[in-house]
């Protein structure tokens, strides 16, 4: 069985392909992504006989994302290896046509509500009356740790592209944000997190 998990919510589609390959912990696996993807190395691996008989699995991140060249040998690869399961998860939505690449697959895709792309798209310079009521609504969903990961991501992605804030802010941000992350965690918060990760986006854009 061929797996897919993809979409704008890399935060949920990211668990639901770690939540898979759980399943998978006993079994002989190969874990690849982008960077490193070998068809040759993919193809010994699905097409060799398991020493122990064991279920194999290939695991791969972003294979959508590899040149088109390795990427048609991979696939070629893996649509003729019917015997051992595949699991995909790609950081984007992808297309039907990519998507129909690999025809007897299962695919879930993972969108991100309105809601929140409206709330994050807010955050910007002097825009605290626009901002604040939609955070506030957009919490009571139960979304923090999502709004969280999206918002951090959001802010990696500026200190290396073009950003209204400036770079000192941004970093300033994220290490507050990596602090927030940490005393949630270790129970260290004396007032709610989402409160507390409120007053960091406020003192970013006021």
């Amino acid at each position: 069985m061929i797996y897919i998990f993809h979409g704008d919510n890399q935060f949920e589609s990211r668990a639901a392909f770690n939540n898979l390959l759980d399943k998978y912990a006993n079994t002989e696996n190969l874990r690849l992504d982008s960077k490193n993807l070998d068809p040759e190395l993919i193809n010994v691996f699905l097409q060799s006989s398991s020493l122990f008989n064991e279920q194999k699995v290939l695991a791969i991140t972003n294979l959508f994302s590899a040149p088109k060249a390795n990427l048609d040998k991979i696939l070629k690869v893996i649509n003729k290896s019917p015997n051992c399961d595949v699991v995909i998860w790609q950081d984007k939505k992808l297309t039907l046509a990519q998507t129909n690449l690999l025809p007897k697959s299962k695919i879930q895709a993972f969108a991100l509500d309105n809601k929140l792309f409206a709330c994050l798209n807010a955050i910007k310079p002097k825009n605290l009356k626009t901002f604040i009521p939609m955070y506030e609504e957009l919490m009571k969903t139960g979304v923090y740790d999502l709004f969280l990961y999206l918002f951090k991501g959001n802010i990696r992605k500026q200190l290396t592209s073009y950003s209204r804030f400036s770079e000192s802010s941004l970093k300033r941000t994220y290490l507050t944000l990596i602090e927030l992350d940490y005393q949630n965690k270790t129970g260290q918060l004396s007032i709610p997190k989402e409160m507390a990760l409120e007053r960091i986006i406020i003192n970013l854009i006021k």
